[in-house]
Formats: structure tokens, C-alpha cells, sequence
């Protein structure tokens, strides 16, 4: 079993998968908006994750163009699990209905982590 702070491997194969399947918007959502968030932020506590990072950032480079990243990071709506499987009506919808909480400082969070990932991938 691989140590978790090599987890990126499978993920970065699994967005593959999605993105030969369902696209590169539901692969990106998967990959940045949900796994790399994720990553960062565990890069920040744990050196083990933060000598990892660059090779992270490195394969994702290698799946997606730079426009196609530059696209999503720059158009990015909603980010986590629910981020790229619900449709924005959806998402709006279970937020109203009180199954998905969402407020300011969440939001300000992810606002400054894809700022972030958009310097560390992005020219």
C-alpha cells in the first residue's frame, strides 16, 4: 500500500479516467476543485505532503494543457466533492434545502487556496 502522502498517484490516474470519460471540467473539479485543494492544504501542516507538491503539480501539467487549466481555474464556481458532480441549479437546490452549508469564511478560503494552486500552475 502506498504511504498517503503518495495518494496523488492514484488520483492523478483516476482524473484520467474521468476526464476520457465525462471531460476535462468533471476531471479538473475532481482533480484541483476536490484532491489538490485537499493536498495544499495537508502541504501546509505535513512536509511529507509539501516535498510531494511539486510532483503533484507537475503531473497535472502533464494531463491537462495549459488552457484548459488556466479555463478552469479562472471560471471555477464551486469547489469539494459536491463542487463537480452537482449542476449549479442542483447545488443551489441542496443548498436551499439545507443539505450543503456554505458561508463567507468558506468561501474566502477557497477564493485564496485556488488563487494559490492558479500561481502554482499556471506561467
Amino acid at each position: 500500500m502506498e504511504p498517503f502522502h503518495k495518494i496523488w498517484m492514484g488520483q492523478c490516474d483516476a482524473a484520467r479516467g474521468i476526464k476520457e470519460r465525462f471531460g476535462d471540467r468533471k476531471a479538473l473539479g475532481y482533480l484541483i476543485g476536490e484532491k489538490l485543494i485537499n493536498f495544499v492544504e495537508a502541504a501546509d501542516e505535513r512536509p511529507e505532503f509539501a516535498r510531494e507538491l511539486p510532483a503533484f503539480l507537475a503531473e497535472i501539467k502533464e494531463i491537462f494543457p495549459a488552457e484548459v487549466l488556466r479555463h478552469y481555474l479562472e471560471n471555477v464556481e464551486r469547489t469539494g466533492p459536491l463542487g463537480h458532480v452537482l449542476t449549479k441549479e442542483e447545488h443551489d437546490f441542496m443548498r436551499m434545502a439545507g443539505a450543503v452549508e456554505e458561508d463567507a469564511v468558506d468561501r474566502a478560503e477557497d477564493v485564496i487556496i485556488l488563487k494559490r494552486i492558479k500561481d502554482m500552475l499556471l506561467p
